[in-house]
């Protein structure tokens, strides 16, 4: 018998495995695709939105700093933004992989099956030609699906570069509103523009649509350095050349910066954070533990008439405060040893001028005050400013007209050599040209200088220190932080890294200036640039632990970062890493003092929260003072200066 056995099966051709396999990655591409596409538009719509939602919940707590749900509600919210954003990075990075292995993948599969066409028998005269017409159409079909998957990949590139605090930033700067009644930070209604201050004539330099057409030119003469002894210094008209461009490589030996003192600064408490500007109290040590409600190291208590949330200065035995309403104000001296009041000098309101209405956590007295020990310099929240001796006489005031802040003036005064120094930020925007630095003389209050800032309104304080031997004044503002010579008002450099509306002063170390600001990120910048150094100078930029109000303190190669809500960041100066993260728990608005190898943290109901400086979060006390309290504290040999809702402490040893 003949048994007859049909043809096998046969494999799968080279051709048809290669058609096979660039059919599965297209189809894991496309499904890849579509997930990024998905995330993309999720994380460009959701997130700016849910951040203005938080600061939403924030000014609430301002307005309720006593509810404890609320303040846990803008935690979990906060947490939950942080955690999404964070997902929304890591998936766009991770689905980028994966589409360009699908897309190689697809090639080469499609490269391989035309290959493998071209090389199979032919079994008929035109089998070949024919095979080789469709496995070319086939390959210029699957080349250019390819093609229309790798431009998808470019363009999910750019989405998932996309940094949330950025949008934030973005959607903070160009919010149509914002209310006069809100604190500094907020999002609300926008006033109306008023009118340029009376008697400001404006430096040069023209803004126009994103950005400053001319670098500003300083009008005036220039200003003695620390450290001279004081005379009236002439106003005088001077040119000088635009700002040139220097090329500034992150690669240099870094510049050797130091903080900028006169004689006597170091020993005493002159100016808001301390002698360096900082929030360093060098060679202070100051008591281990105290107890306010039950007078336990207390030294003494004094009640301040005029409110105000400003902080306590210290020179010599006096401590200097101010404090006002909406129809008077006041500068106070008290005696360090005992509390007495020794002095108190009615400071006149500019007549004409419209005081701004402001929130209760703000007040008309935010503004702390600057002395040198021979001169003390008053800012209120309406601009203006007095100068008096150290025995409470009125030397001369000055008045600005009425500022466009929609939250008052809070920027507080900087002395300098024979000067002082006035950061007049106002307006919504740059485009608004209002923003003026100033310095007048100490000795008559005129004008030495002036410049015309390509800002919108701030409230932070200007920072002098000393860059390679040379003074800068750092200023902070949106979207800039600028460099200024403290003597003429000259500009240096500039940096565009911050957004926001910016409450948060500048701090310094490790070869950079350092700023952070909520609504934008934190950042590193090299001082010793010119011109616009956004490209060249700025080493690092972060997005952790935002503050909003707190400003930084630094200690050897790492920097603290405090919120409102009492969120704790530490970070690496060298590279903006996190290095570890804290919860106090509490509402904060006053600046940290690094002081006697320990860091002191006052909340908003008055405890100072003593945490040990280092790699890792360790709070080593908590001591109450018994009163609600939102000002920085002075530091002095073994004593610290607390102001109080209603009072003026000292604590410590006599």
């Amino acid at each position: 018998m003949t048994t007859t056995t049909g043809p096998s099966p046969s494999a799968p051709s080279w051709p048809e495995v290669g058609r096979r396999t660039a059919r599965v990655a297209l189809i894991f591409s496309a499904l890849v695709l579509a997930l990024m596409v998905v995330n993309a538009v999720g994380s460009r719509s959701a997130n700016p939105i849910e951040a203005a939602s938080l600061e939403g919940l924030r000014h609430d707590l301002r307005l309720r700093p006593n509810d404890e749900a609320l303040r846990q509600r803008v935690r979990r919210e906060d947490v939950r933004i942080r955690r999404e954003y964070f997902r929304h990075r890591d998936f766009a990075v991770r689905g980028a992989w994966l589409l360009l292995l699908g897309i190689v993948t697809f090639l080469a599969a499609s490269e391989m099956a035309k290959r493998a066409g071209l090389q199979a028998p032919s079994p008929q005269p035109d089998a070949a030609t024919r095979a080789r017409a469709a496995g070319e159409a086939t390959y210029r079909a699957l080349v250019g699906v390819g093609g229309l998957l790798g431009g998808a990949l470019l363009t999910l590139v750019v989405l998932a570069r996309h940094d949330t605090l950025s949008e934030y930033s973005r959607h903070a700067a160009s919010a149509p509103v914002v209310r006069a009644t809100d604190a500094p930070g907020q999002a609300g209604p926008r006033t109306g523009a008023s009118a340029a201050p009376a008697g400001l004539p404006v430096a040069g330099g023209t803004v126009g649509q994103g950005g400053v057409s001319a670098i500003p030119t300083p009008e005036g003469g220039a200003l003695a350095g620390p450290g001279t002894v004081l005379a009236p210094v002439a106003t005088r008209t001077t040119s000088s050349a635009p700002l040139g461009q220097r090329p500034t490589t992150l690669n240099r030996p870094l510049p050797v910066l130091a903080a900028s003192v006169a004689p006597g600064w170091e020993s005493n408490w002159p100016r808001f954070r301390g002698p360096q500007g900082t929030g360093h109290a060098p060679g202070s040590t100051p008591p281990a533990q105290w107890n306010g409600p039950k007078g336990e190291g207390v030294l003494w208590k004094t009640a301040i008439p005029l409110p105000g949330w400003n902080s306590p200065i210290v020179w010599g035995d006096r401590v200097l405060v101010c404090g006002a309403d909406e129809a008077k104000r006041e500068v106070y001296a008290l005696d360090l040893n005992t509390g007495a009041i020794v002095w108190r000098t009615p400071i006149p309101i500019p007549a004409g001028v419209k005081v701004p209405k402001v929130q209760p956590d703000t007040g008309y007295a935010p503004a702390t005050l600057a002395t040198d020990g021979a001169r003390i310099c008053a800012s209120f929240v309406g601009g203006d400013v007095a100068c008096l001796d150290m025995k409470g006489k009125l030397l001369w005031t000055r008045g600005f007209g009425s500022l466009d802040n929609p939250y008052g003036h809070a920027s507080s005064p900087v002395i300098f050599g024979s000067g002082v120094l006035l950061q007049l930020d106002q307006g919504t925007s740059a485009d608004d040209g209002k923003s003026l630095l100033m310095a007048l003389d100490l000795v008559s209050g005129k004008t030495v200088w002036q410049i015309k800032r390509p800002v919108g309104g701030s409230w932070s304080t200007p920072l002098v220190i000393n860059v390679d031997g040379k003074e800068q004044a750092i200023t902070t503002a949106n979207p800039w932080v600028i460099a200024y010579d403290p003597h003429n008002g000259q500009e240096l450099w500039r940096a565009d890294c911050l957004g926001g509306e910016v409450a948060v002063s500048a701090v310094f170390g490790q070869g950079y200036v350092l700023v952070a600001n909520q609504g934008s990120n934190s950042a590193a910048i090299r001082p010793d640039g010119r011109g616009d150094v956004t490209k060249s100078a700025v080493a690092w930029t972060a997005g952790d632990g935002l503050p909003d109000i707190v400003s930084p303190v630094v200690w050897d190669d790492l920097m603290l970062l405090v919120t409102t809500d009492g969120f704790l960041t530490c970070v690496d100066i060298k590279t903006g890493k996190r290095v570890w993260e804290g919860d106090l728990e509490k509402t904060i608005r006053a600046s940290p003092v690094l002081a006697g190898g320990r860091l002191y943290l006052l909340d908003a109901e008055g405890v100072t929260h003593v945490l040990q400086p280092g790699r890792e979060f360790k709070v080593l006390g908590k001591f109450p003072l018994g009163e609600a309290a939102n000002a920085t504290p002075a530091f002095v040999g073994k004593r610290i200066v607390f102001r109080g809702k209603q009072h003026v402490f000292c604590v410590g040893a006599r």
